[in-house]
């Protein structure tokens, strides 16, 4: 029994919609992060070392190359953002848990 043509119009433009946001929301992430991808399994020298990047350059992707630090460099502090959660009052970051529980089905919120 054959489909009628009327009925893939609406398939075809769910499909397109669900495509263009898929893209659309790569492309916000890919553009937030500095035109690069996203880091993903990040160890604690890793928070680290973007934690340095952000105090030298602003940006949690930028890199310096000069040898000396700036004089501000020494006494600066900032608090990341940090989400809070009821489940035994821990704090995470709530972006970097929902994308390794997607991507990887790794939903642990220890």
């Amino acid at each position: 029994m054959p489909v009628p043509f009327e009925g893939l119009l609406p398939y075809a433009i769910m499909t397109a919609f669900f495509g263009l946001a898929g893209h659309g929301v790569q492309f916000i992430r890919y553009w937030d992060n500095g035109w690069k991808n996203d880091r993903y399994n990040l160890d604690e020298f890793d928070e680290k070392m973007m934690q340095r990047d952000f105090y030298l350059t602003g940006v949690k992707r930028g890199q310096q190359s000069d040898p000396i630090a700036p004089e501000e460099f020494k006494t600066i502090q900032q608090i990341p953002q940090r989400y809070w959660t009821p489940y035994r009052d821990q704090y995470f970051v709530l972006r970097e848990r929902l994308f390794r529980g997607y991507v990887f089905g790794d939903w642990n919120w220890q």
